[in-house]
């Protein structure tokens, strides 16, 4: 009976190809981990920028026809105030207050009713708010990053047909336009019909 191995040969050529097809594999882990690391990044920045637009809509559904104040200042005789780097805003900034703001039973030490601001810095979406409406001075609000990567962020206010780029009237607009642009998902506009009543000067 012959018994024959391998040659050297035979086995470096065996050797080859184990190599390549290890080679093979490992970038095809690779290109796997990087799309699903990819997709990860993209369902974050999406998830954020969805929250963004939800908070967005409940604090200007629920707006108060309240004065707003600004950096503890006394009340303006606005019930919104916006324009371009308003509260240190890289871009624009707005300031309102919203009564949705829960305190079942009056439980808490604090009203219902909430002051809000939203501005853009550093790159983030930033929303800010007070534990008591009517913040006296050299009180720092507390913050919320809503999004990140933000390039632009653009406020504009409907009266009469007309759209408007800040706003400082004792009435509050008919509607409001947000443009806002992420480094990942490009540009997002919407735009936030205010309650019906809630637009004219009789508000009080």
């Amino acid at each position: 009976m012959n018994n024959k191995g391998f040659t050297f040969l035979e086995m470096l050529l065996a050797m080859v190809l184990f190599a390549m097809v290890g080679l093979a594999s490992v970038a095809v882990l690779s290109s796997v981990t990087k799309s699903d690391e990819a997709s990860q990044v993209a369902m974050h920045r999406l998830q954020q920028l969805q929250r963004a637009m939800l908070m967005l809509e409940r604090d200007f559904m629920q707006i108060s026809a309240r004065y707003v104040r600004i950096e503890g200042d006394p009340p303006q005789q606005e019930r919104l105030w916006g324009e371009q780097y308003l509260l240190e805003s890289e871009d624009h900034g707005v300031s309102f207050t919203q009564q949705g703001w829960r305190n079942p039973g009056m439980i808490l030490p604090r009203s219902e009713v909430q002051a809000v601001a939203y501005r853009l810095q550093e790159g983030q979406l930033q929303r800010l708010f007070t534990l008591y409406v009517d913040a006296v001075n050299n009180t720092d609000p507390q913050q919320q990053v809503l999004l990140e990567g933000v390039e632009a962020f653009e406020i504009t206010y409907l009266s009469n047909d007309k759209w408007e780029e800040r706003w400082q009237h004792e009435y509050l607009p008919q509607a409001v336009k947000i443009r806002i642009v992420q480094q990942d998902l490009g540009e997002l506009e919407r735009i936030f019909v205010l309650p019906n009543g809630m637009w004219r000067g009789d508000a009080s």
